[in-house]
């Protein structure tokens, strides 16, 4: 539980701290007064990066940026401080520098925001970093595994455009290039790993009333997901075929790079649904999401809700602000008015209010 977050040169708080003493925060104000500002401190300190910004943009052009936390649990009482400049990020824990990952470790914030909503709805890459972020939270792996397969997917790109020149220059289709199979090998094993790891949490995210539907490029048998060499099998049958196409266009044409899902009720609620509908259902996911961590790593990730109620009927808004599911976790909520939220929600929650800090 974090208890304390003191904020210094981050966005528009010059020297500010807040105290916490419940389990659900909500703070309230009139617009451009730090609400935001508030969570994405607590997402960073979190996670290591901002939800909606370049590494630099929230620091104070004339000063140096710090975000403070004291986070309690059960077993002690830590403090953690973030130093950023324009040049380097300093992580210290109860005064002692650390590495990144030891400053992270068993730490994760999930935020639930209206922009969020927009771009996993307009943006097949918003859509495969939800899943990736989200598998990140208890397979500290997935992050070593994604950059490997980033790593080797440009050596790929970078070997397919010089077998592109040589096509065009002078008609060579060199699909059996030594090369171009090394890295078609690599490729095959590192998408091997990202398919099953994203689909198994697509399947997850599944079992309540919306259904997550993964599209691959790759064409195999769901049900045996589990069985490595029979999908690295068709993973490599599949990236053959497409080898022409890869060279004629100097670029990996199939792969976890182009994937992508839909989130089904009924519909496929990208296309047909309301905002209203759509709301819902990321805020179904994102609670499931919780549940999913929690399960894995014995831990819920700090959640963060960030103007949801602003569009949502008094209904819909309960559902949204089910005290159960907040109360799993501890939780930050930010509105314009408070008295917008159910009473119940209310009764045992702090509520801080911005204007004027």
């Amino acid at each position: 539980m974090i208890n304390r977050l003191t904020l210094k040169n981050f966005r528009k708080f010059k020297d500010q701290t807040f105290e916490f003493k419940k389990n659900i925060i909500i703070f309230y104000g009139s617009n451009a007064q730090g609400k935001s500002s508030v969570l994405e401190a607590i997402y960073l300190i979190n996670t290591g990066t901002s939800p909606w910004a370049s590494m630099n943009e929230y620091i104070n052009v004339e000063q140096n940026s710090q975000i403070h936390t004291r986070i309690q649990t059960d077993e002690d009482s830590k403090s953690y401080v973030y130093f950023k400049d324009n040049k380097k990020r300093i992580f210290t824990i109860d005064g002692k520098n650390v590495r990144a990952q030891t400053f992270f470790n068993k730490r994760s914030s999930n935020i639930f925001n209206p922009e969020k909503i927009e771009l996993l709805m307009i943006s097949p890459s918003q859509r495969r970093n939800f899943l990736d972020n989200n598998i990140s939270k208890y397979d500290y792996y997935y992050q070593n595994l994604l950059r490997d397969f980033k790593k080797i997917l440009r050596q790929r790109n970078a070997y397919l455009k010089k077998l592109s020149k040589l096509f065009y220059e002078d008609g060579t289709i060199a699909i059996n290039d030594p090369q171009l199979n090394f890295w078609s090998n690599q490729f095959v094993e590192l998408s091997l790993e990202i398919l099953q790891k994203r689909i198994t949490l697509t399947k997850e995210l599944s079992q309540n009333e919306y259904d997550v539907k993964y599209n691959s490029g790759f064409n195999f048998d769901r049900r045996k997901l589990n069985n490595s060499e029979y999908i690295k099998i068709c993973l490599q049958n599949d990236l053959e075929i497409n080898k022409k196409r890869d060279i004629a266009t100097g670029y990996t044409n199939i792969g976890p790079h182009r994937d992508d899902w839909d989130i089904v009720k009924d519909r496929d609620l990208r296309k047909f649904g309301s905002r209203g509908e759509k709301r819902l259902a990321i805020g179904e996911l994102i609670f499931q999401i919780q549940d999913i961590v929690y399960k894995r790593t014995s831990e819920y990730p700090v959640l963060l809700l960030d103007d949801i109620a602003s569009e949502l009927d008094i209904l819909n808004t309960e559902k949204i602000f089910n005290k159960k599911l907040l109360d799993k976790q501890q939780s930050f909520i930010t509105v314009i008015d408070y008295k917008s939220l159910p009473p119940q929600i209310l009764q045992d929650a702090q509520v801080i209010h911005l204007n004027g800090c």
